[in-house]
């Protein structure tokens, strides 16, 4: 791989032995160079080398400045200081600034700049990597941040060496609290939910494990407010407990969510048991009563039969005397 490397030194002469020094190291590089803090950077933001050898004693903008331009553009470019002073205070400054690494000029090497092109290299590739981590922990943690005020979940921390109590802002929103006073936190939460809580700390002192525990209190509009709280023992070298960390999360929706479902199983296994007496009496009483309804039934054709003879023959007789007459 080559590298793009930038020299800035207003001395053509060193600039002539940089290169010949950098060809003897074996490195790859493609060298362009400038001779004042002003055209450096205007070099550095068009072509943004991978390095740049940057000389304290400049024209005008001495190397510190320079170097404090680039940093402020936020460029994290790698900057090798090249100094004739050997001032430890001159040193600690350019560091402060965010200079990779420093070279003596009197001093020059071709193995001394093939060590600090790696080192920088090697350290800006680390930096990269960290800047990168960085920002995937803040995405992860904004979008656990989301998930957590979704969810209604919130962190809580005990301190066993400090006795220092401490909620998150959704915690102290859950609870209806301000603070995060651990006597606040025990007001809040009834006295028997309590002593239990304290109890599974105790215990996950002992063990080493995580538990959880259910629990309610009344909130300002006299409503009950149903919690889980989790817990986790964080022990210190000694295998002591340091810390009891876990989340607080709001369980109220999915609490009334399920009393609701259970009421409406119930409701609807008493509807069914209602619905089976309904067709069991419903069968029986056609067992009972149609008998005697057939009965009935039959007793009436038989009358209607009866009656239907003797009109038949009354007519038989009218139509028989009409004949005669």
């Amino acid at each position: 791989m080559v590298l793009n490397v930038l020299v800035v030194d207003d001395s053509e002469d060193d600039v002539f032995l940089f290169k010949k020094l950098v060809s003897k190291s074996g490195i790859q590089v493609n060298i362009q160079s400038s001779t004042d803090g002003n055209s450096a950077i205007e070099s550095i933001m068009a072509n943004h080398p991978d390095c740049i050898f940057l000389d304290y004693n400049l024209p005008g903008m001495d190397g510190l400045g320079v170097l404090k331009k680039i940093r402020s553009l936020g460029l994290d470019t790698s900057v090798i200081m090249l100094t004739g002073q050997k001032s430890e205070s001159t040193i600690v400054d350019l560091m402060k600034e965010g200079a990779t690494d420093y070279l003596q000029k009197n001093s020059l090497t071709s193995e001394a700049l093939r060590l600090s092109i790696e080192n920088s290299q090697r350290l800006h590739k680390i930096k990269k990597e960290k800047a990168l981590a960085e920002k995937a922990l803040k995405i992860s943690e904004a979008r656990l941040a989301e998930a957590q005020d979704i969810a209604l979940i919130g962190n809580w921390e005990f301190n066993y060496v400090t006795q220092d109590f401490f909620l998150s802002e959704m915690a102290q929103h859950i609870l209806e609290m301000k603070t995060s006073l651990l006597s606040d936190f025990e007001q809040k939460i009834p006295a028997e939910d309590y002593q239990v809580i304290k109890t599974h700390i105790r215990n996950l002192g002992n063990n080493n494990q995580a538990s959880e525990v259910n629990t309610h209190f009344i909130s300002f509009n006299r409503s009950t407010k149903y919690l889980n709280i989790k817990c986790h023992v964080i022990l210190n070298e000694h295998q002591e407990v340091k810390k009891v960390v876990g989340t607080i999360q709001d369980i109220t929706i999915l609490k009334n969510a399920l009393a609701a479902k259970e009421k409406a199983t119930v409701k609807s296994k008493a509807t069914t048991i209602v619905l089976g007496i309904a067709v069991l009496l419903f069968l029986l009483s056609e067992a009972i009563l149609d008998p005697f309804i057939d009965s009935m039934t039959a007793s009436l054709l038989i009358s209607l039969s009866f009656k239907g003879t003797i009109a038949v023959m009354l007519e038989k007789i009218m139509l028989g005397k009409l004949l005669i007459s």
